[in-house]
């Protein structure tokens, strides 16, 4: 096949300006050469046609009494400039049920409180959303980026991930209601403001600036950034593969809850990461702290 019969078929709106492929058409070679090479975000359908939607009832029977961090932002947070963030959020323990409670009388909304990048290692969970994620790794060729497996991300309707970028591919796939993803690619480093790595609170994969209420006499290179940016809307059953360093902002759409798993992918080849140094740089870094917590470990034995 041909990449050409896969554009013929595949849905691209200019909304999104991101293709729409479905796993039924691709190859591992074909995916490679035409989007992991490319540094190219796709959409990727097929997957999970037989998981969506997942609604609260079954994340509680499957998980309900596994103890989590979830993220606590409060009410204030997104109102106030990131630079005077002291920290990304805090952390409160609770189990997956407590946090559903949460969901459903309203106080994670009010709150901002999300239940964010949960690994579900072996759970039932896993194995209900596993042969979906297995079938991407099938036909894109993607290898899983140790130690990650599969994490799952609860939250309610309105929430957004603020713009940053991670230091390896990664897929994000969507299996109740819609995610709104905001895209820069990593050319636009400078004019998203990345912190400093002297900044207490945010590392320098996290932009300063709020893409929604530019600040153009702070940031005025913003102007030139946003009219990069590339907007899609993730549907139940749909994945998005984000290429190592592209920013990405993201909000749940609506009023109701939203559940979505993503996964960490090895960058391949490895000279991938010359198109986004400033990733190379935050992989790097992390890869560094968990030799060291391994070493320490080993150590405290």
């Amino acid at each position: 096949m041909t990449m050409s019969t896969v554009q013929q078929t595949a849905s691209i709106s200019i909304h999104d300006r991101i293709e729409r492929v479905s796993l039924n058409q691709l190859t591992p070679a074909l995916f490679h050469h035409e989007f992991q090479r490319q540094n190219k975000p796709v959409i990727l359908t097929d997957a999970f046609n037989d998981s969506v939607p997942v609604n609260i009832e079954n994340l509680t029977s499957l998980v309900g009494e596994m103890e989590v961090g979830v993220r606590v932002y409060g009410p204030e947070r997104f109102k106030t400039p990131k630079a005077e963030w002291k920290n990304y959020c805090e952390i409160r323990m609770m189990t997956v049920s407590e946090y559903c409670s949460l969901l459903v009388n309203g106080t994670a909304k009010r709150d901002s409180i999300y239940l964010a990048m949960v690994d579900m290692g072996a759970t039932p969970f896993r194995r209900i959303v596993g042969p979906g994620i297995d079938r991407i790794a099938e036909k894109t060729g993607l290898r899983r980026q140790l130690p990650n497996d599969t994490n799952v991300w609860v939250g309610p309707g309105g929430h957004v991930e603020p713009l940053h970028y991670d230091g390896q591919d990664g897929t994000l796939s969507q299996f109740r209601g819609t995610k709104r993803v905001s895209l820069f690619p990593p050319s636009l480093q400078k004019g998203l403001y990345p912190f400093e790595i002297s900044h207490g609170g945010l590392t320098p994969n996290f932009s300063q600036v709020y893409i929604d209420q530019p600040d153009f006499e702070k940031f005025p290179l913003l102007r030139a950034s946003l009219s990069e940016r590339r907007t899609l809307d993730l549907a139940e059953g749909e994945t998005l593969y984000m290429p190592v360093g592209w920013w990405h902002e993201i909000e749940a759409l609506g009023n109701d809850y939203i559940c979505s798993v993503n996964r960490f992918w090895k960058v391949d080849p490895i000279w991938r990461y010359s198109q986004a140094p400033q990733a190379a740089y935050l992989y790097g870094m992390s890869h560094l702290f968990r030799m060291k917590h391994r070493l320490k470990s080993l150590f405290a034995r």
